[in-house]
């Protein structure tokens, strides 16, 4: 054996020998620019048991308030695909963020698959064609089949011999993702993985395993609107009036305030801007209001860091933050989270009040916006604090959740 061959196979190996699971010794593919060498004979695919899948079962309409949609029948496939996900992620021990599944080649083989692992390994996969997995494919896979003995019937095949009569189809799961293909048809709109299986396996890995990339496009978004250069010069005489003002016609006691210089400093080496001057001095007056959702300085940066956690995660990419998210006029911008709102009072259920150091193009620096889990619309509330203090004095219920209006 030449040298080169020996370099050859000591680099499959390696590449091949990496476990992702301690319990099962399953092989692996790492995600890397070397994939793209790797042919179809290179990869171990290791025998997946299904066992646990349940049968197909139907959408869960009962309580709709349409009698004609609790009586409709109609299989639960996306159910199916979050049950077959989490089934193999468990069995990997890592999370699985997407899957490639290709039908057998002839009877009563086995489907291929490949499975992209969060940790950015693919595993390579034969499931049996049988029980509960075969059932579901089948489903899925019905209009496709459908179509194929029409071709069949209406002579496709021997008006285009170039056309394989016996194809494969091709059924891609993963987050926001169920499609179906054909797979070596002939056809121009087919899939072809087994040609060049690594550079195929390479091209069609999941968004979240170019971080740089996702990163790069939140912050081209974000950087027009950042400003944290606003609220140098607090008015706390008139800050502290108000905040006076409003516990006396509340009725309320603030929590007694204490030092919180580590927590400012924490927050500024993770955020890379100063703590607001506002919010220091707010805090400065009290260390939680019991039953109005003021948060403690701890409790803004806890939260903070939440949903930093959020906006960072490679599963959240642009469109995942400005998919659902509306602005309010041009006064604040579309996105559902982002590094630059700093909660300060809680309105229940994940939902916020906060500063915006990102407004939007008819905003400013420094105001006062609801944002979190039910706030479809990025609520204006107050150019300031001080403007949010004199609402809550008046009494205008500024605290109602975006789908509330």
């Amino acid at each position: 054996m030449t040298r080169p061959e020996m370099k050859y196979l000591l680099f499959i190996f390696l590449l091949l020998s990496t476990n992702c699971s301690r319990k099962m010794n399953i092989q692996s593919i790492p995600y890397n620019n070397q994939l793209k060498k790797v042919a179809l004979l290179d990869i171990i695919f290791s025998t997946i048991s299904l066992e646990e899948i349940p049968e197909p079962y139907f959408k869960d309409y009962s309580h709709h308030k349409s009698a004609t949609v609790r009586n409709y029948k109609s299989y639960d496939t996306m159910g199916f695909k979050d049950i077959l996900l989490k089934h193999l992620s468990k069995n990997f021990e890592c999370t699985v963020l997407k899957l490639i599944i290709i039908t057998p080649k002839g009877e009563k083989l086995h489907y291929d698959a490949f499975a992209y692992l969060s940790d950015k390994r693919i595993i390579g996969m034969h499931l049996e064609d049988k029980k509960s997995f075969k059932l579901w494919m089948d489903i899925i896979l019905k209009d496709q089949y459908q179509k194929l003995e029409e071709y069949k019937n209406n002579g496709q095949f021997e008006r285009q011999p170039d056309l394989n009569p016996n194809p494969q189809f091709m059924l891609t799961l993963g987050k926001g993702q169920f499609s179906r293909k054909w797979v070596n048809s002939g056809m121009l709109v087919d899939e072809k993985p087994y040609e060049n299986v690594g550079a195929y396996l390479y091209k069609n890995a999941p968004k979240q395993y170019n971080e740089a990339k996702i990163a790069k496009e939140k912050q081209n978004y974000i950087k027009k609107y950042i400003d944290t250069t606003y609220r140098s010069n607090v008015d706390k005489v008139l800050l502290k009036k108000l905040f006076d003002e409003f516990i006396r016609v509340k009725k309320i006691k603030p929590e007694l305030s204490k030092n919180n210089e580590q927590v400012y400093k924490e927050f500024e080496t993770s955020a890379g801007y100063a703590f607001p001057e506002e919010l220091k001095l707010l805090l400065s007056l009290h260390n939680g209001i019991e039953n109005t959702g003021f948060l403690t300085a701890e409790q803004i940066l806890d939260e903070w860091n939440n949903w930093k956690e959020i906006y960072d995660s490679v599963d959240w990419m642009l469109i995942d933050l400005t998919g659902n998210s509306h602005p309010d006029g041009r006064k604040t911008i579309g996105i559902y989270t982002n590094p630059y709102w700093i909660p300060f009072l809680s309105t229940g259920s994940g939902n916020f009040i906060a500063i915006d150091y990102a407004p939007g193009n008819k905003g400013t620096s420094g105001q006062i916006i609801a944002f979190g889990a039910d706030e479809t619309k990025i609520r204006f509330i107050a150019n300031n604090l001080e403007g949010f203090f004199r609402k809550l004095i008046d009494g205008k219920d500024v605290l109602n959740n975006g789908f509330l209006e």
